[in-house]
C-alpha cells in the first residue's frame, strides 16, 4: 500500500515546478498517441480484411464445386450425390462463360454467368429471384455501355457462333439491375441471366452446369475429378498481400510506441535523480532497496496503463467517427472501396495494452538498476 502511494505521489506531484509529474504526463500522452497509432493501424488492416471478405463471398458464395479441368460437370453424377446428404448446404448450379454485350454502338467484353439465385450481393438489394429475359450488370460495365435500368442489350456469344455459319446467335436482355460491389474485377466484367438461358446461349445439355456454388458448407470432400475452392484460395494471393503487410505496418507505428517506452526510461531515471534526498532518508529509514525499485516499476507500469487506456479511448473514438460519419474517401478503383474501413477489436486492444505494460515495467526496471550504486552518506551530507 505504501509503494503504491508513493508511486501516485511521484507522478501527481503537485509541488510548482516539479519535473516528476510533468516528465510523468508528457510521458503518459507520448504512450497515449503510440497506442492510438497502434490501434487504429490494426483497426484499418482488420477493416480492410473484413471488408473485402464480405464482397468476396457475397458474390462468389462461401465456395464452388468445378470439374479439375474445367470442363461442364453433370448434375446427375454420383459423385455429386454427397451434397445432398448435408441437409444444412445451399447449393445453386451456375454457368460462366464469355460473351459481348452491345447497346447500339457499345461493345464490351463480358462475363456472363448464369445462376437461379442471384448472389447476395444483388439479393441485398434486388431480388433473389432470377426471371427470364432479365440481365444485371455491374455498374462499370453499364457505364462503359451507357446502359440504364430498362434498356435493352444485346449478347452474342461467338463461341458457340463460330460454328454457324449464318453468324453468332444474338440474344436481347432487358436490364433490371445495376450493382456496385465496390471490387472493379467484379463491377467492370460481370452481367448475371438466369441459368436455362445461360444453357441455352452456351449449348448446355439440360443437366450440364459450370459448377455449384455451395453456401453453409460442412467441409465436405470431393473426389476425383471434382473440387471445391472457396473464395479465399481462389484470392490468395490477395490475401497474403495483406498478411505481408501487416507486421510492416505494425513495425513502422510500433516505433511511436517504443519512443513512448524510451521517454519513460528518460522519466524514471530523471525522477531517481530529482529525488535522491527523498529516496535516501527512505532507505536509512529502513526501507529496503527492492521496494524502492518496486515503487518506481509500479509508477512506470501506471503511467503505461493510463497511456494505454487514453489512447485506447482515443483510437475507438475516431473509429466510431469513421465508421459513422465516413470521413476519410480513398479511391475506389485501387482499394476496392470508397472509405477508409475501420473495424475495432477488444482482443488486439488487450494484447496491445498489455504488450506496452509488460515493456513498460522492463523499462522502468532497467532505468530503476541506479538506486544498487546508491551511497547514502554522500547523497544525506548535502541534504
Amino acid at each position: 500500500m505504501l509503494t503504491l502511494r508513493l508511486a501516485f505521489r511521484f507522478i501527481l506531484n503537485t509541488r510548482k515546478g516539479s519535473f516528476s509529474s510533468y516528465a510523468s504526463m508528457l510521458t503518459i500522452a507520448g504512450l497515449s498517441i503510440g497506442v492510438t497509432a497502434l490501434m487504429l493501424t490494426s483497426s484499418i488492416i482488420d477493416g480492410f480484411q473484413e471488408v473485402i471478405s464480405d464482397k468476396l463471398s457475397s458474390i462468389e458464395g462461401e465456395g464452388r464445386v468445378k470439374h479439375i479441368l474445367g470442363k461442364p460437370i453433370d448434375l446427375d453424377n454420383s459423385i455429386l450425390e454427397i451434397i445432398d446428404k448435408d441437409s444444412i448446404c445451399q447449393i445453386n448450379p451456375f454457368i460462366k462463360n464469355v460473351c459481348m454485350i452491345r447497346k447500339g454502338k457499345n461493345i464490351e467484353g463480358a462475363i456472363l454467368e448464369g445462376v437461379e439465385e442471384y448472389p447476395s450481393a444483388i439479393s441485398d438489394y434486388y431480388s433473389s429471384e432470377v426471371s427470364s429475359g432479365e440481365i444485371i450488370l455491374g455498374h462499370i460495365l453499364a457505364k462503359n455501355l451507357d446502359v440504364k435500368i430498362g434498356d435493352k442489350v444485346f449478347l452474342q456469344n461467338f463461341s458457340q457462333g463460330m460454328k454457324n455459319y449464318l453468324g453468332p446467335q444474338i440474344n436481347s436482355f432487358e436490364v433490371k439491375f445495376i450493382f456496385k460491389s465496390g471490387l472493379q474485377e467484379y463491377d467492370n466484367s460481370m452481367a448475371y441471366i438466369s441459368f436455362i438461358e445461360a444453357q441455352r446461349i452456351f449449348g448446355y445439355a439440360k443437366n450440364m452446369a459450370s459448377g455449384l456454388i455451395i453456401n453453409h458448407s460442412n467441409n465436405i470432400n470431393f473426389d476425383y475429378p471434382f473440387y471445391f475452392e472457396t473464395w479465399e484460395e481462389r484470392h490468395n494471393l490477395l490475401f497474403d498481400w495483406i498478411t505481408i503487410q501487416r507486421w510492416p505496418a505494425y513495425i513502422m507505428f510500433g516505433l511511436i510506441t517504443l519512443v513512448g517506452l524510451v521517454n519513460l526510461f528518460a522519466t524514471i531515471a530523471m525522477i531517481i535523480i530529482e529525488k535522491h534526498g527523498q529516496i535516501a532518508i527512505l532507505i536509512s529509514g529502513g526501507l529496503q532497496k527492492n521496494k524502492v525499485r518496486n515503487i518506481f516499476m509500479l509508477q512506470g507500469g501506471v503511467i503505461a496503463l493510463v497511456g494505454s487506456l487514453i489512447g485506447g479511448l482515443m483510437s475507438f473514438f475516431l473509429i466510431q467517427i469513421q465508421i459513422r460519419y465516413s470521413l476519410l474517401k480513398i479511391p475506389v478503383e485501387i482499394y476496392f472501396m470508397d472509405t477508409i474501413p475501420f473495424s475495432f477489436h477488444l482482443k488486439n486492444f488487450v494484447i496491445i495494452v498489455l504488450s506496452v505494460l509488460v515493456c513498460s515495467i522492463i523499462a522502468s526496471w532497467w532505468s530503476s538498476k541506479s538506486l544498487k550504486r546508491f551511497s547514502l552518506s554522500e547523497i544525506l551530507r548535502y541534504e
